[in-house]
């Protein structure tokens, strides 16, 4: 019995410490694994002094006929590739996110950009990609560790398969009917000098309405497009930013009704915001990020940029200058209708610029088209039609929510693939199409 009792005790001791052993080593893996992507996450992180100016998708995608293999823990829902015939090889590809030569960097876009099959596998292929980056941006210690609007969510995530473009459409007219601005009968501003410099007339007028609208993003993938006077025939023409059209207007046309500005334009020197033409005689919507759970009051105390002091000034300088401010708990609205209808986790910054655009219009357009937005097959390595910059900012991982975004873009659409990848640009109806 004494013999039997020893070896049991022994034999617990064992499973005791064994376990312990285990449990060591994997909190210690886990510590190494925590260590090693630090000073990755960190190179992610960006404060928001920092903040790249880039409002679109721009990554290049080496056009070949391997399609990668996609993880198959996530239900992609409402975005599906399109069959293509391919010859597959042993290697897998795209192991990694890589920055490879775009199709035009090896061939101008002429007969070839018309083969359907060239057009199916560079359409496959971006769909891949930005399903990999969403992938990999959910990473759940990127996520803990690239938080910096304090950001907590605890809504759904996902969509289910084949949800059509109107309710995608009516969906976003439930989350946020309009985007609202600034006013100056706003509690945070009435009373205040700020109240007061804000013009009393509404963006839009209640029953301002336009039949064709046009987003025009900065994407270098203009360079050659020849969609000026396309770009011109719309209604209205919304741009972003410092991007300009003189010079340009072969490509990107000449006419803008408004312009979004993000708040370093508004704030930072180089881009003169406050003696440029650029920002004078026309519409202007300045946005500027709060924290997620943050009043309007506490954004006024604590903007992301100082965006008040410049507005005040411009507001002086050229009071026949209508320029508004995104009211920002909208930006998390946005947020918040991209974050329920992906699988994955998306980075926890506001939207860009361009989804922000697109919900601007769509109460006031019946059809909004967004060039460039989702790149078409002239994409390349710069960053925009108007430098020459190949910054790796440039890509669709640095601050927004980009992939998220330019996967729900390609659901939103009612163009034609050929329309999209060759011509340049998607169409959304707008809220009064759909009938929302």
């Amino acid at each position: 019995m004494k013999a039997i009792a020893v070896s049991v005790w022994i034999f617990i001791n064992l499973v005791f410490f064994g376990m312990c052993g285990y449990i060591y080593l994997l909190w210690s893996q886990y510590w190494h694994y925590i260590s090693k992507h630090q000073q990755h996450s960190n190179d992610l992180v960006r404060k928001s002094d920092n903040r790249p100016l880039v409002d679109y998708f721009q990554d290049t995608i080496q056009l070949d006929e391997h399609i990668e293999h996609l993880p198959q823990d996530i239900n992609w829902g409402h975005q599906k590739t399109t069959p293509v015939i391919v010859r597959r090889k042993s290697k897998p590809r795209f192991t990694k996110i890589r920055f490879t030569d775009p199709p035009s960097a090896a061939l101008p876009c002429g007969p070839q950009c018309n083969s359907s099959n060239k057009l199916t596998a560079f359409k496959n292929q971006l769909i891949v990609r930005l399903r990999r980056v969403l992938h990999e941006e959910s990473n759940v210690f990127k996520s803990r560790a690239d938080n910096p609007y304090s950001v907590s969510y605890s809504g759904r995530r996902g969509v289910s398969a084949g949800t059509s473009p109107q309710k995608l459409v009516c969906d976003l007219y439930r989350s946020l009917p309009r985007v609202h601005t600034i006013t100056g009968q706003s509690k945070a501003f009435a009373g205040t000098e700020l109240g007061r410099a804000i013009p009393p007339a509404p963006l839009f007028a209640v029953n301002e309405r336009y039949n064709n609208c046009a987003i025009i993003t900065n994407a270098a993938s203009f360079i050659g497009s020849k969609l000026g006077p396309l770009i011109d025939s719309h209604d209205l023409v919304l741009r972003f930013n410092h991007a300009p059209t003189a010079g340009y207007e072969a490509d990107v046309g000449s006419k803008t009704s408004i312009r979004i500005l993000n708040s370093q334009v508004v704030s930072k020197p180089q881009f003169h915001f406050l003696d440029s033409e650029m920002y004078q005689g026309l519409r202007l919507l300045a946005w500027d990020p709060s924290n997620y759970t943050s009043s309007l009051y506490q954004w006024r105390q604590k903007p992301d940029f100082d965006v008040f002091s410049p507005y005040m000034t411009h507001r002086q300088l050229y009071p026949e200058t209508p320029l508004y401010m995104v009211d920002p708990r909208d930006l998390w609205r946005l947020w918040d209708f991209l974050q329920a209808r992906t699988p994955a986790r998306i980075r926890r910054n506001p939207p860009s610029s361009g989804f922000l655009g697109l919900a601007l219009l769509l109460p006031h357009c019946s059809y909004v088209n967004l060039f460039e937005y989702v790149p078409s097959m002239r994409l390349t390595k710069r960053c925009h039609y108007f430098d020459d910059n190949e910054d790796a900012s440039c890509t669709f991982g640095v601050w927004h929510p980009l992939a998220a975004e330019k996967l729900l873009a390609l659901s939103l659409n009612t163009a034609p693939d050929k329309t999209v990848f060759q011509t340049g640009y998607i169409t959304v109806p707008g809220y009064q199409t759909w009938g929302c």
